[in-house]
């Protein structure tokens, strides 16, 4: 692991977290979930163990697009069944289990040390209102300025993030910094012009982002809490978020 080693910079305004993965233990329960909706919507097993596969190795890619793509014979003709009630089977088995899977460790003492030093969003190809309903109620909601998901693309929630920063009077030229654990975020960080940290204990592809990690030059850690001691020791001197509320 390259850690905090890799050089760089440390005065991000902006930190936008994707959920699954890195706020919650919970992409397990999204492989489950997707592979349970295709069985009981009788999809032919071939066809659910393809996608389960493809499912497990594209986090960070909206729930709308996997699903559409499904039914649109990616991996073979697909039974007789609606987008919308695959999204609603999805939905339903993510529900049952987002309020039980572990947050990931450090968490809450690392937002709330980042939280003193920029300003804090999630950009998650989680359903939106799903996600938004979870973190009321596991109380990770005040964290965070505003937190975006799905149909959106991750790219579109980012550019959603600059906005809402800068109605917010944020700097134009502020810096900032996506923390992630697929190829989709690193991807969407590289495209919306965002630094990028690998979080890697609980990819699905692990392998590849460590070695585009070497490649790139992105630093890679366990959990928050290194991103949090990271800034507490190099961080320009100040808490930006006051900064922000005094000018």
């Amino acid at each position: 692991m390259n850690g905090m080693e890799t050089p760089w910079r440390l005065d991000h305004e902006v930190v936008i977290f994707d959920c699954d993965g890195v706020l919650l233990d919970s992409n397990g329960l999204k492989i489950d979930a997707f592979r349970r909706t295709l069985e009981l919507n009788s999809f032919a097993p071939e066809l659910v163990a393809a996608g389960s596969i493809w499912q497990s190795k594209s986090f960070g890619t909206s729930r709308y697009k996997l699903f559409a793509e499904m039914l649109g014979g990616r991996f073979g003709e697909p039974p007789e069944v609606s987008l919308e009630k695959l999204l609603d089977d999805f939905g339903r088995l993510c529900a049952a289990g987002y309020l039980a899977v572990p947050e990931t460790p450090k968490l809450r003492s690392a937002l709330a040390a980042l939280f003193r030093q920029a300003k804090l969003y999630v950009a998650s190809g989680s359903d939106e209102a799903e996600l938004r309903s979870v973190f009321q109620r596991r109380s990770l909601a005040a964290f965070f300025d505003e937190i975006y998901g799905s149909p959106p693309s991750k790219i579109d929630s980012i550019h959603r993030v600059k906005s809402a920063f800068m109605s917010a009077g944020g700097n134009p030229d502020a810096h900032m910094l996506f923390v992630g654990d697929a190829l989709a975020d690193l991807e969407a960080a590289q495209a919306t012009g965002c630094d990028f940290v690998f979080m890697a204990p609980y990819s699905t592809v692990r392998s590849v982002m460590l070695e585009r990690a070497t490649r790139d030059g992105f630093p890679v850690i366990e959990n928050i809490g290194q991103l949090a001691d990271a800034y507490r020791a190099f961080a320009v001197p100040g808490d930006a978020r006051q900064n922000q509320k005094g000018s």
